[in-house]
């Protein structure tokens, strides 16, 4: 199973964000023990270092994004996937319809995301709470 890992989930766990954290955290693990592949859009790495680095220093950032670098693969982006967010106009918010495009790329199963307006543009994207909930106790 893929999952596209949005930017505010890695975030949650990092910075310790109560109560989105635990289910967060959870996600996070099955894709260091290989229950789901776990990708992230490459573009969103400068502003996980941003955020991280703004609250706990450069040496927590780096060593988060390591770590994270570590746990899911990097879907990269192209011209052509720019050009192809920007023409889809029912989004007007280009880092969705980048994570869109991200997700189609690797024919994800799931968007794991608490963006509730990403929520309502793709029927795959769900929270993490939502998708531990589904999932608990699957084998995948």
């Amino acid at each position: 199973m893929k999952v596209l890992i949005d930017t505010n989930i890695i975030l949650d766990v990092v910075l310790k964000r109560s109560p989105f954290d635990e289910d967060s955290y959870k996600v996070l693990k099955y894709a260091e023990e290989g229950f789901i592949e776990g990708y992230i859009a490459s573009f969103v790495v400068t502003d996980l270092y941003y955020f991280i680095e703004k609250d706990l220093g450069h040496d927590k950032a780096a060593k988060a994004i390591k770590s994270l670098l570590n746990i899911v693969k990097l879907v990269g982006i192209t011209r052509k996937d720019i050009e192809r967010a920007m023409e889809n106009l029912t989004i007007n918010d280009l880092e969705d319809a980048l994570q869109i495009q991200c997700a189609k790329k690797i024919k994800a199963d799931f968007v794991i995301t608490r963006d509730n307006k990403l929520k309502k543009l793709m029927i795959k994207a769900i929270s993490p709470s939502e998708f531990v909930e589904r999932f608990q106790g699957d084998k995948f």
